[in-house]
């Protein structure tokens, strides 16, 4: 399931991609989450489709790299269905706090969100509770240069949301930053609650035969 997500995004956009930039912004604006359209009960079907729209290449390639690092663990854990309905589920959270915190300004209302963030925010939630040990490459900078390190997943997720938190209470006076941190917050929150009511938890390895008892440790 996971990577058929990840096929679906790529496919839906460069879809319109290719087609080119009057059809493809012509599709951010139709299948993107128009919050005034939402609230007046237009367009409802945007809340999902959304979740399948990227504005840019790189938009594309930093959600679908996250949903491949993270989002077919959680699978495993999940099962096939139940990982669709919570990724579904994450992404209509983020959308639901996305507006909840917007700030009154006509063009946050009018603006578009779109892409698969807030639905990946829910899968990195439940990454850190069902995996927060397993270590994780990150490619740092430190001084001139770029090194590879591997942290917990815990300590790489945690520092993620802590950023998030802190660029969105910048958001709520209103400057504008082409990035939707609420949705991100809220999906993860969202991931959160979902993972303790779904009762997920990572089951523990056994072994295939029984081992003499003194071979035990």
């Amino acid at each position: 399931m996971n990577y058929s997500l990840i096929i679906i995004n790529v496919m839906i956009f460069f879809y319109f991609f290719l087609q080119g930039p009057r059809v493809f912004l012509k599709s951010v604006y139709f299948l993107g989450m128009t919050p005034i359209n939402v609230i007046a009960g237009r367009r409802l079907w945007t809340v999902i489709t959304s979740m399948f729209i990227h504005g840019s290449p790189d938009h594309l390639l930093g959600n679908m790299l996250y949903l491949f690092i993270f989002g077919d663990n959680v699978e495993d854990i999940l099962g096939h269905a139940k990982y669709l309905v919570f990724y579904l589920l994450s992404g209509l959270g983020a959308t639901l706090i996305h507006i909840a915190t917007l700030p009154p300004y006509p063009y946050a209302w009018s603006s578009p969100a779109l892409g698969a963030s807030g639905a990946i925010s829910g899968v990195l939630a439940a990454y850190m509770l069902l995996f927060p040990r397993v270590r994780i490459k990150v490619l740092t900078p430190i001084f001139f240069g770029y090194f590879m390190l591997r942290v917990p997943a815990h300590f790489f997720i945690g520092l993620w949301f802590l950023y998030q938190f802190y660029a969105g209470i910048g958001s709520l006076a209103g400057i504008p930053s082409g990035i939707a941190f609420w949705a991100h917050i809220g999906g993860f929150i969202t991931g959160l609650m979902l993972v303790k009511a779904m009762k997920a938890e990572r089951g523990r390895y056994r072994r295939a035969y029984p081992v003499p008892r003194y071979y035990r440790v």
